[in-house]
Formats: structure tokens, sequence, C-alpha cells
């Protein structure tokens, strides 16, 4: 199964070329290497208004998966989950926790993430939206949780 997808990163210091992009091109890495087609990478600002243009316009793109790296924490511009949660029908908190739970046996700070996953819809119309953190070590985690579920998310949104 062939499912376009965008990685989302938020983080101002990026943006201003003060920090390499790792997570992202490592999360890009590894989605390829799990046979999804090779993601679409924009690096915006920490602001609520940044975030939920570019999931527009990468669902406007007709991209299912949508991963947000960054602006899961809670300082000021950490509003990546609400920004996901203007386009989330449906909530998957099972995801989401599962993700905290697996980063938890790394490191504590991982009960400090207000990561959401989430569906657009509850048909063959729907995309998923993952906020993650934006370290390599969540965005890893978040893929090791996210990677083996995706099929069957897909699978289950195509069948309606």
């Amino acid at each position: 199964m062939t499912v376009m997808s965008s990685i989302v990163v938020v983080s101002d210091r990026i943006l201003a070329g003060e920090r390499p992009n790792a997570a992202a091109r490592q999360c890009a890495e590894r989605m390829a290497a799990e046979g999804l087609a090779e993601p679409a990478v924009r690096v915006v600002r920490e602001a609520r208004e940044a975030v939920e243009e570019a999931i527009r316009q990468a669902l406007d793109a007709g991209h299912r998966l949508v991963l947000v790296l960054g602006g899961s924490g809670f300082r000021a511009g950490n509003d990546a989950p609400e920004a996901a949660r203007a386009f989330i029908d449906v909530e998957l908190p099972g995801v989401a926790e599962s993700i905290r739970a697996h980063g938890l046996s790394h490191t504590l700070t991982a009960s400090l993430s207000r990561a959401v996953a989430g569906l657009t819809a509850r048909d063959r119309t729907g995309a998923l939206i993952v906020t993650s953190p934006g370290s390599k070590g969540g965005a890893s985690d978040t893929l090791d949780v996210l990677l083996p579920l995706v099929d069957r998310i897909f699978a289950q949104l195509d069948e309606v």
C-alpha cells in the first residue's frame, strides 16, 4: 500500500539554520525503508497558525499520513497538538499513549509529551495525523509504535 506522507517540523532553531534537521531525516529514511512513499518535509515556525497551515497543505496535497515533529511540549509556541486537533475527527488515544509508554522505557522526559494521534475522517478519505517530540529519540519512539500500525489503520479506513 502506497501512502503519501508529510513530515512537518516545528522548530524556530531548525528554520533559522541553528540546528540540523536530524530527526526529520531519520524519520524520512525509516518511513521509506518501511515502504512508504518518500515523505515531503517542511519546517515551520513555532506558532499554531504555521503548523495548521502546513498540515492543511499536506492534506490538500493528498497526503494521508502527516507526522508533526516538535511543538508537543508545554513551552510557549508548543501548539502542535492543538493545531492537529483542528483537523482530527476521531482521536486515537491508544496510539499516543503507546508512544509515550514506549518512550518512558528510555527516558522519563517522555511523560512531558502532549502528543496526539487521530484521523481526519472515518473512511477512505481519512488521513492519520500524529504529533511527536522533535528529538531524534522521541521521533524514533513514535515511529517504533506507529510504523507497525500504518498498514492496519489504512486498511480499516479503506474498507469503509
